[in-house]
């Protein structure tokens, strides 16, 4: 049961790309109540869409690691404005082999309202993992030296406490 909610609130959030209220919230919730998070359920892997995939794919990259576990979807809320920062966190993902999408929300008020609220921050970009905002770079920076970014975006690489 809970796989099948982890799996539907993926599917839905991935198809809406990040940009349906109910369905953050829904993510949100789930994220919550299960400690595994929203990932694809390894069983239903086949049924599932694809996972987004990176702005700035590397051409030898895709052949490289065939057998990734499922990962949870991740989205770069990005306005138009701080293309060093956009780059840097592209780097950092790209070189955690995560994939991601770019949402621009620059014509968009209500979506920079919804992430800036929820990140607790004004500044973009924002990253966000199933659903939960978790930050900028430097956000992003302790939550990779912690090794609690592939955790929350794979479900492994951490200790637990």
């Amino acid at each position: 049961m809970k796989n099948r909610l982890r799996a539907l609130v993926y599917e839905k959030l991935v198809e809406a790309d990040g940009r349906n209220k109910h369905l953050r919230n829904a993510a949100s919730i789930v994220n919550e109540l299960l400690p595994d998070g929203i990932r694809i359920d390894a069983r239903h892997a086949a049924d599932a869409p694809p996972a987004p995939r990176p702005a700035a794919a590397s051409s030898g990259a895709a052949a490289a690691s065939p057998a990734r576990p499922a990962q949870a979807p991740v989205f770069v809320y990005f306005d138009g404005r701080d293309h060093r920062t956009k780059a840097k966190i592209e780097e950092l993902l790209n070189g955690q082999k995560i994939a991601f999408k770019v949402l621009d929300v620059t014509d968009d008020e209500a979506e920079k309202s919804w992430v800036t609220t929820a990140a607790h921050t004004s500044e973009l970009p924002i990253v966000v993992i199933a659903g939960t905002p978790v930050g900028g770079i430097g956000e992003l920076t302790q939550l990779n030296l912690s090794g609690e970014l592939q955790r929350r975006v794979f479900g492994v690489g951490a200790t637990s406490s």
